[in-house]
C-alpha cells in the first residue's frame, strides 16, 4: 500500500477484494483519523485494506447477529416479516413480534447507531 501525504489529507493507494479479485481503490481520509486507523488496526492485526473491505461488504450486506439465537446471518438472505416489518431470522424465526416493547425499543435503538456510523452521522 503506498501512502502520499498533503496538507490536510492523505491519500490511500491500496487494492480490494472483489470475489476473487482485486481493484485498485483510492480514497482520501483526515491525516490524523488516518493516523489513529493505522494504530488501532495494527493492534488488532489489520491491514487498512482489510479494515476497508470489512467495512464496504457490511455496508453492501450487512451480517447480522438474532437477537434470540444469536446466530448470524445476511440481511439480503432473508425474509421481512410482514405484521411487524423487521428481519425474520432464517435460524429460528425470531423478528420484533417476539419482544416485548422495552426490549424491541433497545433493540431498534442500538441499530440506529450503527446506521449512522455507515453513513458519518457518529464521529
Amino acid at each position: 500500500m503506498k501512502i502520499k501525504y498533503t496538507r490536510k489529507y492523505t491519500y490511500i493507494y491500496g487494492y480490494m477484494r472483489m470475489a476473487k479479485e482485486r481493484t485498485k481503490l483510492t480514497i482520501t481520509i483526515n491525516r490524523e483519523l488516518l493516523e489513529n486507523v493505522k494504530e488501532k488496526a495494527h493492534k488488532k492485526g489489520l491491514t487498512l485494506s482489510k479494515l476497508i473491505e470489512n467495512f464496504l461488504d457490511f455496508y453492501v450486506n450487512p451480517k447480522l447477529y438474532c437477537f434470540k439465537c444469536g446466530r448470524d446471518f445476511r440481511a439480503g438472505e432473508t425474509e421481512i416479516c410482514s405484521k411487524c416489518g423487521w428481519l425474520i431470522c432464517p435460524h429460528c424465526g425470531a423478528c420484533r413480534c417476539n419482544l416485548s416493547d422495552d426490549v424491541a425499543s433497545a433493540v431498534y435503538h442500538m441499530r440506529r447507531v450503527y446506521e449512522d456510523l455507515l453513513i458519518g452521522k457518529v464521529k
